[in-house]
């Protein structure tokens, strides 16, 4: 029973620390994010850039975002049975013998 307890408070303790990595890197590409556009707003006053450096990290975010499940259809993909029904090859020799 005392191995069954350790393994539920093990699986907690995993658990958690996965979550806490889960909130650091969420939190640390925001801010970086975020920062990118303040860097890029104060060096150029432009709108321009800095809408497009946000539209541009907003993109990367959400690939980074999706990467789970992105990962999961790519390994369901190369898991299918992509085999194919055998090919029938034709060799031409040219004219094949024929007068010219």
């Amino acid at each position: 029973m005392d191995s069954v307890l350790a393994v539920g408070v093990l699986d907690d303790w995993n658990g958690l620390g996965k979550d806490i990595i889960a909130l650091l890197v969420g939190t640390v590409l925001v801010i970086m994010w975020l920062a990118s556009i303040a860097m890029v707003w104060g060096q150029t006053r432009s709108v321009v850039k800095a809408g497009s450096t946000a539209i541009g990290g907003a993109i990367v975010l959400g690939i980074i975002a999706s990467q789970t499940v992105l990962s999961n259809r790519v390994a369901e993909e190369i898991e299918k049975d992509h085999s194919a029904l055998p090919a029938i090859t034709v060799q031409v020799d040219g004219l094949g013998g024929a007068p010219r």
